[in-house]
């Protein structure tokens, strides 16, 4: 799945691109009225390959969906409190930069590869690095506490919608 999605955001994807993303949104929305874990792996996934359906192959339909899907995790997810003092969604990066979350998606998936604790904040595997190792927006932030936050995930909703 995950290397469907970065299949789709690297334009090569050779299946059906729009049903791809609009699965993505469908679980999404099941994962947010079930407050299922897979909520932080869904959401991601639509900010990887949501824009799809809104600038590389425009689709008013698909686009209010995906749109609503999102809706839904700040809804959802939006009032929540927690200890972090900062989430990766602060600082949203630039869309050159979204390719690294193919690794935050792999972490997401597989948690047994997440690191132990926020100070240990190397990914548990090379494989799964950030693409750039100098200070960038992953640096201190490979854990699935601080990613599968609620807070970051309605933040990431919220920035998604308001692009």
């Amino acid at each position: 799945m995950i290397d469907t999605w970065d299949e789709i955001r690297q334009g090569y994807y050779l299946g059906d691109a729009p049903e791809a993303v609009l699965d993505c949104a469908t679980n999404l929305e099941a994962s947010v009225r079930a407050d299922s874990p897979d909520t932080a792996l869904w959401t991601l996934g639509l900010v990887l390959i949501g824009p799809y359906v809104i600038y590389a192959r425009p689709d008013a339909a698909a686009e209010a969906r995906v749109l609503r899907a999102m809706g839904a995790v700040e809804q959802a997810l939006g009032g929540a409190t927690c200890a972090h003092d900062e989430h990766p969604c602060d600082d949203m990066p630039l869309d050159d930069e979204l390719d690294n979350i193919r690794h935050v998606l792999e972490m997401l998936a597989h948690p047994e590869r997440d690191t132990a604790t926020p100070d240990e904040a190397e990914p548990a595997h090379d494989e799964f690095s950030p693409d750039d190792e100098s200070d960038n927006w992953f640096e201190h932030r490979m854990t699935r506490e601080i990613w599968a936050c609620p807070r970051n995930l309605a933040g990431f909703a919220r920035a998604f919608a308001d692009a």
